[in-house]
């Protein structure tokens, strides 16, 4: 219905017709033409996307490079939901990125960042993406998860729009097709897959002696791509070898009544460590649950391993499960070493008063905005138009170069190897989220930090961890 609505919108406008007369919508020149719910589309005022904001970020040009942004800034759709503070954080670093990016251009160079809050909803980020794709003609998307991710794709791909993840980590995103019939792949990211990750962890608990060789592992996970994904490669991992740990992976739902997972945990298996594999907001809650199991007790012996979407300022905000985290650890893609980090960093913090290093993904995010900016910047300049064809052939040359020394992806910097990339020339990158080395699968491969949870934060023990 909503097809043939508009499509005899578009015959009243051809006509030279009212549309108000006709249709009962507004005819418009620009968003602002239209109501604060509205969008101005093919110049016609349409309601706009739930989570979505009609005027971008960066740019108001009407000429800029256009992008999407799909970020889980609310734990869910419904409203009054909480917010999720780690993608918040994220947000910031990509509009850091995007503002020190835009300082350096002019004109057509610059880049509008049209944001979607996706509410951590995959069927929300798909319709958002749909709109940007059809409607915004952006030429590429900004995305965050595992799920929102895949559900992002299946709809950038089809559609020559390149897919570009800060935080999606699922093993599934390298074996998902993406060339749409091409020579270069359309889905990106700068988190590493949890292929890394997992080996990791299932080396700690079996051989590491800060985790006391436990017989009984228990890894409870989030019903997801990403849950399910880290949970497989850990239990895989503890099942085989010559040192093999007994384990039970337990799944819970998002957002849901953890009560009966937790008794399950405690009363049929007692395991000696779990692994938490969820977000902030569930952490908070099977962790303050937890405390009433007496055989999940840490007073009890036993122990918590988190991975790294625990890892979020959020969780030590409830007095009750900070106590219950306290001196555990967990795991996240490192963070960078060089200066790219550093200055990322003192940047970030000056700007937002915050530490960076308290969340994951955030210098993950900074860098994406960057590499689709190189991206852009390499389409516009060798075909005068941008795409995410092109803007994946940029990508392509980035960790290709022959050098053996690597360029800090710093604001400094971003004049010079955009000018490298657009006269030919492959470049060597290291982001603030380390080596950008990305392989055939569009990934960068990274080591993985080992953190402990301390009175006041997160302590980085180890940042070079490999499986």
């Amino acid at each position: 219905m909503r097809a043939l609505f508009l499509t005899g919108v578009m015959s009243v406008l051809a006509t030279g017709c009212s549309l108000t007369a006709a249709g009962g919508l507004d005819e418009c020149e620009t968003s602002a033409d239209c109501q604060s719910d509205q969008v101005c589309t093919q110049q016609v005022c349409l309601p706009l996307p739930a989570g979505c904001k009609a005027e971008p970020y960066g740019s108001t040009d009407a000429d800029a490079i256009r992008m999407g942004g799909l970020f889980p800034i609310h734990t869910s759709p419904e409203p009054g939901a909480s917010e999720d503070e780690s993608d918040i954080q994220g947000f910031n670093a990509a509009l850091l990125a995007l503002e020190e990016v835009n300082q350096r251009t002019q004109g057509k160079n610059r880049i509008a960042l049209y944001f979607c809050d996706t509410g951590s909803s995959k069927d929300v980020a798909e319709k958002q993406a749909r709109w940007l794709v059809n409607d915004k003609k952006v030429a590429a998307l900004l995305t965050a998860g595992s799920s929102q991710t895949l559900a992002v794709a299946d709809v950038a791909i089809p559609a020559g729009v390149l897919t570009m993840s800060y935080s999606a980590s699922s093993p599934e995103l390298t074996a998902k097709p993406d060339t749409n019939g091409g020579t270069v792949g359309l889905l990106w990211r700068t988190s590493p897959s949890d292929a890394i990750q997992g080996s990791v962890i299932a080396n700690l608990l079996r051989s590491d002696s800060r985790f006391g060789a436990p017989s009984k592992v228990g890894i409870l996970y989030v019903d997801d791509p990403y849950g399910q994904g880290l949970a497989n490669i850990i239990s895989e991992q503890l099942s085989t070898g010559p040192t093999r740990v007994a384990n039970r992976p337990v799944l819970y739902q998002r957002g849901g009544d953890v009560k009966a997972v937790l008794d399950s945990l405690d009363m049929t298996y007692d395991p000696d460590v779990t692994v938490l594999i969820g977000f902030a907001d569930d952490a908070t809650a099977i962790l303050r649950e937890a405390s009433t199991r007496f055989n999940l007790k840490r007073e009890n012996g036993h122990r918590w391993f988190f991975s790294d979407s625990v890892k979020d300022a959020t969780v030590l905000a409830d007095s009750l499960a900070a106590s219950q985290a306290r001196g555990f650890y967990g795991t996240a893609p490192a963070q960078g070493t060089g200066q790219a980090f550093n200055t990322f960093s003192a940047r970030f913090s000056d700007k937002y008063k915050k530490d960076p290093a308290a969340y994951a993904y955030t210098s993950n995010a900074y860098d994406a905005m960057y590499l689709l900016a190189l991206g852009a910047s390499y389409s516009l300049s060798t075909s005068n138009a941008v795409t995410g064809v092109k803007i994946a052939e940029a990508l392509n040359r980035v960790s290709s170069g022959t050098s053996s020394t690597s360029t800090q992806l710093t604001n400094s910097n971003f004049t010079g190897l955009a000018a490298q990339l657009a006269s030919g020339q492959s470049v060597n990158i290291e982001g603030a989220s380390g080596p950008l080395n990305f392989d055939v699968n569009g990934e960068a491969r990274a080591p993985v930090e080992l953190w402990q949870v301390s009175d006041t934060g997160f302590v980085t023990i180890a940042n070079n961890l490999e499986p």
